[in-house]
């Protein structure tokens, strides 16, 4: 039976273990967070105050492990010529469990504190421009990820293209997780934040047991592409899972399909309105919007003004209408003058009255259209 994308995300936390243990360890495992939730303190003052050299690193590591409760099995042994590792990717502490045993940079996207991302071996992909960095480094081999983000572990997502040339061998690495009572991840609508959520739940639960298992080195090639599509076979077979085509991004829309069935009917209303008055806002943005304003006036004047950033849908074709004895008044934003104004002054005055002049036109003809009794002229 083929995959689809709903099969590969886990939308619960509880992972279906017996429900009576789980309540049995609850007391427990509250009890392990308090202690854990000390122990992150000490990281966080040692991490900052400590020097930034390897044996303190190290301690870090180890001192991070304990605090998330992490235990890594390590099977295989590192090739020291390969400066590039490719794992598959199945939570958020992967790099952490891999710079413990492994000692690598793994590159991350994520808004974390400088002193939460060394601790968990975390560096910004910036820090990685040069090409000779794979073949000058071998001690401090780099971890990439290529399928964007976590999945259920029932598949593995296609990779995506590599962030740099890789001129070294590559060494394809299975990482697989086991854990009690709760899944490991739990998709969210957040992409490019730390996902604290799923950390949390590691202080809580008992012990969460990765396992390492370093393949065959791959040898070096011209194709980077080829390159990434053997090593996903490699790491798919290590782990008896069926490679897909989806990619992160399809995982995603996956998910906002998902919130977006969940919606209450009273948002989806106003959330139509928006959509009538504001045809190319996409209605993922006008949802989301609304869910903190609840109000139409506000949402509709928050994308004109910019506050609510969007990108703007393909403007479809106008449908035909039936001619009328008196047509229809169409409010349209006016074309540019093409004279740029000397002055920023006059730059300022004339970006002012445009944007009013998009919020009036805007207002008029959502008034128009709900056939409201509001004064025209007062907008």
């Amino acid at each position: 039976m083929a995959l689809t994308v709903d099969k590969l995300m886990n939308d619960e936390r509880f992972s279906g273990d017996s429900v009576l243990h789980f309540l049995l360890y609850l007391p427990f495992g509250i009890l392990l967070l308090t202690f854990r939730v000390f122990l992150a303190l000490v990281l966080w003052v040692a991490s900052i105050i400590l020097p930034n050299k390897s044996a303190v690193r190290q301690m870090l590591s180890t001192l991070a492990c304990w605090t998330f409760g992490v235990y890594v099995k390590l099977k295989g042994t590192r090739d020291p010529r390969c400066s590039v590792l490719v794992a598959n990717y199945v939570s958020c502490l992967d790099s952490l469990a891999a710079s413990h045993v492994l000692g690598t940079i793994s590159l991350r996207k994520w808004k974390v504190p400088p002193f939460f991302a060394s601790t968990l071996g975390i560096k910004n992909a910036a820090q990685f421009v040069r090409k000779q960095h794979f073949a000058e480094s071998p001690s401090k081999p780099v971890l990439l990820q290529p399928e964007g983000g976590p999945t259920n572990g029932k598949g593995l997502l296609k990779f995506s293209e590599w962030p740099f040339p890789v001129g070294n061998k590559v060494q394809p690495v299975a990482i697989s997780v086991e854990r009690m009572f709760t899944n490991v991840c739990v998709h969210g609508a957040g992409e490019g934040v730390f996902p604290w959520s799923d950390a949390l739940w590691f202080l809580w639960s008992p012990l969460t047991v990765y396992t390492l298992r370093l393949l065959a080195p791959l040898p070096p090639q011209h194709d980077d592409a080829a390159l990434a599509v053997n090593a996903a076979d490699a790491i798919a077979d290590a782990l008896k899972i069926e490679k897909t085509e989806f990619k992160w991004e399809e995982l995603c829309r996956g998910r906002r399909r998902v919130v977006r069935r969940q919606v209450p009917p009273d948002v989806s209303r106003l959330a139509r309105q928006v959509k009538e008055v504001l045809p190319r806002v996409p209605i993922n943005d006008i949802l989301r919007d609304l869910a903190s304003t609840r109000s139409v006036d506000v949402t509709i004047t928050n994308f004109l003004e910019g506050v609510t950033p969007y990108t703007p849908e393909p403007e479809s074709a106008p449908e035909p209408q039936a001619s009328t004895s008196q047509a229809q008044p169409r409010y349209v934003i006016p074309t540019p003058t093409g004279v740029f104004p000397k002055s920023a002054k006059e730059r300022q005055l004339s970006f002012q009255e445009r944007k009013a002049q998009m919020i009036a036109e805007a207002r008029k003809r959502y008034i128009e259209k709900n056939g409201l009794n509001v004064a025209l002229n007062n907008c």
